[in-house]
């Protein structure tokens, strides 16, 4: 995974796998500007930080929207562009540091965002790639966003809720301090984004993309679902001199 890393880094192409699919290295200290609005080269050169999806099942608005990152020393911000009205709940989910949980782990029934991150199809078991054990659920919605650090149990209420912002602006942009996250300098981020309804309901929407759950039906408030079998990467910028250093042997390279 730490060579599909550095060619990302290096403009080549990084194929598509079964679990990690997609990775970005960010190489720039400047942060993005949390104004809802996605400004040209605000994430990455070319706005090239982001993130496409698959599926169509409530509409697109996972399936067919972008979801970008930024960093800085202090920061990840990550930015939603949706494909199409939000009308149910945008979740993405976090895997920042060492342990995690899977969604057998957890079942917060208090409201519909909690609901989400911590049991995503309410009667499923959606299974993830084992090497993805999520740390933070973060929830897109009309009414704002709303950031959980994920725990085990089933109580309600039993998530640990970090931040509430009440902005329903479009794209929405948020902050979350790398401290919470628990990411060091060129540290990796790994993601998913999955689209539930605030019952429960599931959508076969996803960012990134994946096939047993794109195509086939919603998977409702069945006790069988595709799960999310693949997830994203973004490495947050390094110290100065090793950013540096990463630059110099890009251009090495490109010149070679």
């Amino acid at each position: 995974m730490r060579k599909l890393a550095f060619l990302a880094a290096i403009g080549l192409t990084v194929p598509a796998l079964a679990g990690l699919v997609d990775t970005r290295i960010d190489t720039s200290p400047t942060g993005a500007v949390v104004d809802g609005v996605i400004s040209p080269g605000e994430y990455g050169p070319g706005n090239s930080y982001s993130y496409g999806g698959g599926g169509s099942g409530f509409g697109g608005t996972v399936g067919n929207g972008t979801l970008f990152m930024k960093s800085d020393a202090n920061f990840l911000y990550i930015a939603f562009q949706p494909g199409a009205a939000v009308n149910d709940l945008v979740t993405i989910m976090l895997d920042t540091r060492a342990g995690g949980y899977t969604d057998a782990d957890m079942n917060d029934t208090a409201d519909g965002g909690r609901r989400a991150v911590s049991n995503l199809s309410a009667n499923a078991n959606d299974p993830f790639d084992p090497a993805f054990l999520p740390d933070f659920g973060l929830v897109f919605a009309s009414w704002g966003s709303v950031l959980f650090e994920l725990t085990a149990g089933t109580d309600p209420g039993h998530l640990n809720f970090l931040d509430f912002n009440g902005s329903g602006a479009l794209p929405r942009e948020y902050a979350i301090p790398l401290a919470t996250l628990g990411v060091a300098p060129g540290g990796a981020v790994d993601f998913f984004v999955a689209y539930i309804a605030d019952s429960g309901f599931g959508s076969n929407e996803s960012i990134p993309a994946y096939s047993p759950l794109n195509s086939g039906d919603n998977p409702g408030f069945g006790d069988t679902s595709a799960g999310y079998g693949n997830y994203n990467r973004f490495v947050v910028v390094p110290e100065p001199t090793a950013a540096l250093a990463l630059l110099v042997v890009a251009g090495l390279i490109r010149r070679r």
